[in-house]
């Protein structure tokens, strides 16, 4: 695992050969997503469809982006690969948000498009999520929240 400062994030990657997944994440550090709201900007490198369970549950679409009702439960959000998950503490309107994680090698803490990674940052400076969570080739997590930062030092 790879980290590093920016912006008042802290992020972290893990290499395809370290074999991290998102849902290990979230299964490890549930705080990561319990009691908390998900939007969902990329799945499996497209929209994430909602099941009519979770239209009932709250789950919603604004364009393309699944917006969760408040996780309860790690196992409620889906997974596949190639997704990109923005954590919010209060549900978030997110209507627009250009995805990186299908770029090949993105990771926020070093990509060599500098233009790509600047716009991407520019997004998460204008929403403000609490976490990102993406996978693609490898795993990354940017997080402002400092107790989980202890966490994944630590994992």
């Amino acid at each position: 695992m790879r980290h590093a400062e920016r912006d008042g994030y802290r992020l972290f990657d893990w290499q395809p050969r370290e074999g991290v997944t998102i849902r290990q994440l979230w299964q490890s550090c549930p705080e990561l997503v319990v009691g908390r709201y998900l939007v969902n900007a990329s799945y499996d490198s497209g929209s994430l469809t909602l099941s009519d369970v979770q239209k009932d549950g709250g789950w919603r679409m604004i364009k393309d982006f699944a917006h969760s009702a408040r996780i309860e439960d790690p196992a409620e959000i889906p997974h596949d690969q190639f997704d990109e998950w923005l954590i919010f503490d209060a549900p978030t309107v997110v209507s627009d948000f250009e995805t990186m994680v299908n770029q090949g090698g993105f990771t926020p803490l070093d990509f060599d498009w500098e233009e790509k990674r600047a716009a991407y940052w520019s997004q998460i400076l204008a929403l403000r999520p609490l976490h990102v969570l993406g996978e693609n080739d490898g795993a990354y997590v940017v997080t402002r929240d400092p107790a989980i930062v202890g966490h994944l030092l630590h994992t």
